[in-house]
């Protein structure tokens, strides 16, 4: 991707909270009115100095009805956010990676119920002989602390899970479940590789990245290559402080990892995980690198159960244009798999957040869908119910707020109910409103 002659011009526009001139949506045409109101949106909240960079990717009832892109790649990076500009999209990698696992209970490679121990030799050390895949996927393992040291640890694969395989729970299996923020990612990954007999990122590509045709826009480790198209993080301050301010505890996280621990460490996770050195890492916890666009197909897929949406952008070349059905999961119950409900429930905790590895996304019908999201705003997440598919990318990192007004206006145009959790970003405090 070569600099715009007129990326100046765009920075400007950007940082200048007058994003009004076209050149803030790079190559990003209007499809539809639905699109017309998102992109007012953003100009809004880019104004207000909300946003540097920032991709949507929608998907309802198996086709694409918003793809936009506004903004820069970063602060000091003044070339504009295009549709394959790659993004860190943190936690929301987890959602990619327990769907590799649930790929190979998928097909006949692994089980909920097996025993890590049966299949990671050497890991029933240390109390860990009882637990069990589910529990990595429930967060209910024990083991949410593990894998919590420095980032130039975690950039090392073979000493991250050698890391998991000598940890110690600090509770019984399927006793408490407490988000596992590090470990999740080593655990899924060492899972993988041994219950695959393959390296993690072949099964990535295998089982997510060549039948989704989203080759070069999903990676977790980016390979040489793809430096130009990277987005750069900031953190935005003013948000910072707020959260720092509140003094808000959650009982669903790890006493290392409150909200206002987090928001300290918004600065320097936007310096590390802008580092090349974590980029090319492989940590399935946090440093995936997509476009929105990937996101929201990976969820598009999940959300018809496994069945693969047509190409999109549509391609001219007819070996792209298949017309049988492609799917990477043939569970006629796998949406209960994913949400640890129906026969799946005896596998999670049902007053807790999570089912088998994605969030349960509560709206005001009930749990209607499943995703993730990331630290500073990023999500992937699927309504079932209303065959609605979402990606959000962007790299100024807040709580939320960005997030929650870009979702909360697609999917009350689109009918569509609003995750409790993105309705309370517009429904809160004024001081939490776009004026």
């Amino acid at each position: 991707m070569n600099p715009s002659s007129q990326s100046d011009d765009l920075q400007g526009t950007v940082t200048n909270g007058a994003a009004t001139n076209a050149q803030f949506f790079y190559d990003s045409p209007i499809q539809s009115d639905l699109e017309a109101k998102l992109k007012q949106l953003l100009i809004k909240l880019a104004s207000a100095n909300k946003i540097i960079g920032i991709q949507v990717c929608v998907y309802k009832d198996g086709k694409v009805v918003i793809d936009s892109v506004a903004g820069v790649l970063g602060e000091n990076d003044p070339r504009p956010v295009q549709h394959d500009s790659l993004f860190p999209v943190f936690s929301t990698t987890k959602g990619i990676a327990a769907g590799m696992v649930h790929w190979l209970v998928d097909n006949g490679k692994l089980k909920l119920e097996d025993n890590i121990a049966n299949i990671w030799p050497g890991f029933g050390v240390n109390k860990k002989d009882s637990i069990k895949v589910h529990h990595v996927l429930n967060h209910t393992s024990g083991l949410h602390n593990a894998n919590s040291g420095s980032f130039s640890y975690e950039s090392n694969w073979k000493a991250c899970l050698n890391a998991v395989v000598t940890a110690t729970p600090e509770s019984e299996p399927g006793h408490l479940q407490l988000y596992h923020y590090a470990s999740f990612g080593f655990l899924c990954g060492g899972i993988v590789e041994h219950a695959s007999g393959k390296k993690f990122q072949e099964v990535l590509d295998e089982a997510i990245v060549c039948p989704l045709n989203i080759e070069g826009e999903l990676y977790i480790g980016i390979p040489p290559g793809v430096e130009s198209r990277l987005a750069t993080l900031s953190a935005d301050m003013e948000e910072v402080e707020k959260i720092k301010s509140a003094n808000v505890n959650r009982p669903d996280l790890p006493s290392t990892f409150q909200p206002a621990e987090i928001a300290r460490s918004f600065p320097i996770f936007a310096q590390i995980f802008s580092s090349l050195e974590v980029r090319q890492a492989i940590i399935p916890s946090a440093n995936g690198h997509c476009t929105a666009r990937a996101l929201a197909r990976y969820y598009g897929t999940l959300a018809d159960g496994g069945i693969v949406p047509p190409p999109y952008p549509p391609s001219n070349d007819a070996s792209q244009n298949n017309d049988g059905v492609k799917r990477i999961f043939h569970n006629p119950e796998i949406h209960d798999q994913f949400m640890g409900v129906g026969v799946y429930g005896d596998l999670t905790l049902p007053t807790g957040w999570f089912g088998l590895g994605f969030k349960r996304y509560q709206t005001k019908e009930g749990i209607t869908g499943f995703g993730h999201s990331g630290m500073g705003g990023s999500v992937g997440y699927c309504d079932i119910k209303h065959n609605f598919a979402i990606g959000v990318t962007l790299n100024k990192m807040a709580l939320g707020a960005v997030t929650g007004h870009v979702i909360h206006l697609v999917c009350s145009e689109l009918n569509v109910p609003v995750p409790l959790d993105y309705a309370a970003y517009v429904e809160q405090a004024p001081d939490m409103k776009l004026n």
